[in-house]
């Protein structure tokens, strides 16, 4: 029996170690600054009224603050500090701490403008000017003043770069702290352009150098006989820890949530064990928070988020503050997350009115579309439509109606009108929407469903689907454009949850096609381009406006009444011609915008023509069901199946019929009860008696297929896109009726995808010629190398993986059976075991992504496989292999490499754990599976649960070998196995043979 259950143990192990490696050569205590009883002391002084006096007890009672967690006390003492260390020795560096603790832990706007008064002050030295630039670019960055931000980093740019030359070799450790200073800022530049994994990126080396920083200081304390939590080496600490909260961040706008998770909970795990300062618990709670909710672990996020503000208010941080404002946006995201809308609106009220006249703080909390979704939530149905009206015609005078930022605010306004009991009205306004993110290429980019516009759209979409489920529950006929958008909806929400990852992935390919890479950096400058376009004529609405509403001033009407009429006339002209001008202006702006927008618009057309491998993969479209019927054959049908809170949705297109819709009354978490049954029923792995859950696989029949099915009947060939658990359900084991033996594989094959969309993108080109030769085949990696187990690993031997987790690689139970189960399928396709194998020590990474792969039919991988989250660092789906003698190479062939494979294969067989199994957060099926079809593969036969070898063995030597079409291929082997032809009876039960999901194209 092969065991694939090791997962547990490894990330127990491995969390602990990435633990404890962080601070490994701090002595396990926090940081401190001076004893409690000396801070108290040190504070309750009196500041001297003599400059020198007051200077160096205010230094004192600044680290006496830091010591006693008073975050708001500190700000106030390094307020002075600042101001008193001019021309000081060492006075720069509470220049740098209070620009810092001003934004972070008092007023971020604030902080803002001191950051540009120091950054303009041409009397201060190079690098304090330069440092205080970088904070004003990434105070900007949080609000929404694009023209504003670019000037501010090309000064910060000059600023920087003139700092860094007039430091030389003087003084490293600035020089260090300015490049970090500077990375961090860059990242949210190329956040702001999005270029998402190049902030990532960015933000890695920031780690990195910031990390070098840290050691430099312990060493240099070690020289000097200072203590290792010198102040030195916690104000070297705290760039450290500025970058890893960053890089979480970043992680998550990659869609890596799963790692920055991990990240937030090893820091925690440090706090909690006394090696950080309630500060950095309290920010690293937010920071775990934020990733929590994009992982919809939103019970978790709450708990986090609100210890967060109770410690962040504790410790006397402004209601202002960056700190503060990150922590109370946690609580109102995951309060929505949980569909508390009552808790939620009455505790963002609160949250906006505790806010002080500060612009930046009020600017970044007040989001429209957070305050529309909550009234209309919470029965104040006009407030929200007042809201969303005023958004929608700024929006619509400004970009016109055909841009995303206008279809966005339809969108809103169309889930104000659904809650309101206007479905007719919603319905004009989701079209736009659907629209952009449906139906046009890289609409995905324009409106990107991340942070707030996230919430509000995906319960947007949300509210969409369950008036369509609630219309078909009470027995109203639905419109039939209705359950045709609804469906793409479905299709767009079971996509969703990969693209992210696929993106990040898909840099690998683009560094590897030079016109390609080409034509979307053409792309990204088209993008910033019409964004600057509008950004150009915002201002001069803007200017408009204030000369409209200045020349219709009661003052202005006093004015001119006062002057004689000939100056009135001359005047009144005057400032008619001044209005005029400006409105020429915006009409010529807005024709430039126009223009680069359909420029965009073209660039993108291009891409998806030249490309639409790419295209697909990362701004796909999404097809009707009409054109999906086009693209099937006789006997097929195509399921779509997404469970909503309440009910479930599915379709069923067969061709030549119209598309069939219905609703069930078992809703996500429903399925996912019966899911969760049905597996640990037929999962025999762990010696339970053979039994079979027979009520539920027969109302998987009931409630989601036969509602559907022709009355003639005919299908034989049935492809199912199901999201959320039912993505794990194992279809082909459902009952057509309450006989034990009723399986669905005896009447048709099963095949599952990704999305419906995937069928779309697997069939609208033709497939080329099938490959000469039959087979490579991957197996029984020997996961040891020469490197000790263990925390001993963490050297020069030790594996990338090892090195950055600090767990032995090698300790993963090895695989021989795989080994016997290749070669059997190697003599039943005809291949050589000895020449098309890579088995044991051969079977590593480099050696797939150096073989020649195009010229085989069949690609088998018989290892591990990793899912996102399960272990620290693995953001993306992987598959284990052996390491190299090489210490800096990943043993792990991920996602990333899986799309740069050239493939011409009919079928990848991944005999691997949960490689078929949903992804966490509900994604349909693994990036792994769709990285496939990427790289040329028409279909991927996975796993879903631990399989038996022999049995695994016969079943895929039966599959591969067989004449007929893949998908029927794979049903006559489930089929043998029931009736007992092939395995004589001892294979029958559903464990055997249901295991295997066949994904993608059944006929090719």
């Amino acid at each position: 029996m092969r065991q694939h259950k090791i997962w547990a143990w490894m990330l127990a192990l491995a969390v602990g170690s990435a633990c404890a490696q962080v601070d490994e050569d701090d002595s396990g205590e926090p940081p401190v600054l001076m004893a409690a009883d000396e801070a108290r002391a040190v504070l309750a002084e009196a500041l001297p009224a003599d400059p020198a006096t007051r200077y160096a007890l205010l230094q004192r009672q600044a680290r006496a603050a830091q010591t006693l967690e008073q975050r708001g006390r500190w700000v106030v003492l390094l307020a002075e500090l600042a101001q008193l260390s001019r021309g000081q020795p060492g006075g720069d560096l509470w220049v740098r701490q209070y620009l810092s603790a001003e934004f972070v832990w008092g007023s971020s706007g604030k902080g803002l403008a001191v950051a540009d008064a120091y950054a303009s002050d041409t009397s201060l030295s190079p690098p304090l000017r330069a440092a205080a630039a970088l904070r004003q670019v990434y105070a900007l960055s949080q609000a929404k003043d694009r023209a504003m931000l670019d000037r501010a980093w090309s000064r910060a740019q000059a600023l920087t770069k003139q700092a860094l030359e007039t430091l030389g070799d003087s003084d490293p450790a600035g020089a260090l702290r300015l490049q970090v200073d500077r990375l961090q800022v860059r990242s949210e530049m190329e956040r702001w352009s999005g270029r998402l994994a190049e902030a990532s990126a960015t933000l890695r080396e920031a780690v990195r150098l910031s990390h070098k920083g840290v050691e430099d200081a312990r060493r240099s304390a070690k020289d000097m006989n200072k203590s290792a939590r010198d102040t030195a080496v916690q104000d070297a600490y705290g760039w450290y820890d500025g970058s890893q909260g960053m890089l979480t961040y970043a992680l998550v706008r990659q869609g890596r949530a799963p790692e920055a998770v991990q990240i937030g909970q090893s820091n925690l795990a440090l706090w909690r064990s006394g090696q950080l300062t309630d500060a950095l618990g309290a920010r690293w709670s937010y920071r775990l928070a934020q990733a929590q909710v994009a992982s919809r672990q939103y019970a978790a996020a709450l708990e986090n988020a609100q210890r967060s503000d109770d410690m962040l208010q504790r410790a006397g941080a402004g209601a202002a503050s960056h700190a503060r404002w990150l922590a109370r946006q946690e609580q109102v995201r995951s309060l929505i997350g949980l569909r508390r809308w009552a808790e939620a609106d009455a505790f963002y009220r609160e949250f906006l009115a505790s806010l002080p006249a500060d612009s930046l703080a009020r600017d970044r909390a007040s989001d429209w579309r957070l305050r529309a979704l909550l009234a209309a939530k919470n029965g104040r149905s006009d407030e929200a439509l007042e809201i969303v009206e005023r958004i929608h015609r700024s929006r619509l005078r400004l970009y016109g109606d055909a841009h995303p930022q206008t279809q966005e605010a339809a969108g809103v306004r169309a889930l104000v009108r659904v809650l309101k009991g206007d479905m007719a009205g919603a319905w004009g306004d989701y079209q736009p929407l659907f629209a952009a993110l449906l139906d046009t290429p890289g609409g995905w980019l324009d409106l990107d469903l991340s942070g707030a516009r996230g919430f509000v759209l995906g319960l947007a979409f949300d509210e969409f689907l369950r008036e369509i489920a609630a219309r078909s529950l009470r027995g109203e006929k639905v419109d039939p454009a209705w359950a045709d958008r609804a469906m793409q909806v479905a299709d767009r929400m079971q996509t969703g949850a990969t693209h992210r990852a696929l993106v990040d992935a898909s840099a690998r390919v683009l560094a590897a096609t030079p016109a390609l890479r080409g034509l979307i950096e053409e792309e990204q400058a088209l993008r910033a381009a019409a964004a600057a376009r509008h950004s150009t004529l915002n201002a001069s609405l803007g200017e408009e406006d204030r000369i409209r509403r200045r020349n219709s001033s009661d003052e202005t009407k006093a004015q001119l009444k006062a002057l004689p009429d000939a100056e009135r006339k001359k005047q009144q002209k005057a400032n008619a011609d001044e209005l005029a001008a400006v409105r020429e202006q915006v009409r010529l702006q807005r024709e430039v915008a126009q223009a680069a927008r359909e420029a965009l618009t073209a660039q993108r057309e291009r891409v998806a023509k030249a490309y639409p491998a790419y295209a697909d993969l990362v701004t796909p479209t999404l097809p009707a069901p009409a054109a999906l019927a086009k693209l099937m054959s006789p006997g097929e049908a195509l399921l779509v199946v997404q469970p909503l809170e309440g009910a479930t949705l599915t379709w069923l297109i067969v061709p030549g019929e119209a598309t069939r819709f219905s609703a069930s009354g078992i809703g996500a978490a429903g399925w996912a009860e019966r899911v969760a049954q049905t597996r640990t029923a037929l999962d025999l792995s762990t010696g339970r008696p053979p039994t079979l859950p027979v009520a539920v696989l027969h109302e998987v029949w009931k409630e989601l297929i036969a509602p559907l099915m022709p009355p003639s009947g005919g299908v034989r060939s049935l492809l199912v896109a199901a999201d959320g658990a039912l993505a794990a359900m194992p279809f082909a084991a459902a009952l057509t009726s309450a006989q034990p033996d009723a399986f669905v594989a005896r009447q048709m094959a099963v095949t599952q995808l990704p999305s419906a969309g995937a069928l779309y993108a697997l069939r609208r080109a033709a497939s080329p010629a099938p490959a000469a030769k039959a087979l490579f085949g991957v197996g029984d990696p020997q996961f040891k190398s020469s490197a000790k187990a263990g925390r001993a690993a963490l050297g020069s031997g030790a594996t990338k993986y090892d090195a950055a987790w600090g767990f032995s690689y090698g300790d993963i139970p090895p695989l021989p059976e795989t080994r016997a189960e290749l070669t059997v399928l190697a003599k039943a396709v005809g291949a050589n075991p000895q020449t098309d194998l890579l088995l044991g020590a051969a079977a590593t990474r480099e050696a797939v992504l150096a073989a020649k792969l195009d010229d085989r039919r069949l690609i088998a991988f018989a290892t591990h496989g990793l899912m996102p989250g399960e272990l620290p660092g693995v953001s993306k789906p992987a598959l284990a292999l052996a390491p190299t003698s090489d210490a800096t190479a990943s043993p792990l062939l991920e996602l990333d490499d899986v799309l740069t494979l050239r493939l011409n294969a009919q079928a990848v067989l991944l005999s691997a754990c949960n490689t078929a199994a949903g992804e966490q957060g509900g994604a349909a099926m693994s990036g792994l599976v769709r990285g496939f079809f990427f790289a040329g593969s028409r279909s991927v036969l996975a796993t879903h649960w631990s399989v038996e070898t022999a049995s695994a063995a016969a079943l895929t030597a039966a599959t591969f070998s067989a004449k007929a079409p893949r998908a029927e291929a794979l049903r006559l082997a489930q089929v043998g196995m029931i009736e007992g032809t092939l395995g004589g009876g001892r294979w029958a039960h559903p464990f055997y043979w249901a295991g295997y999901a066949l994904f993608g194209d059944p006929s090719r």
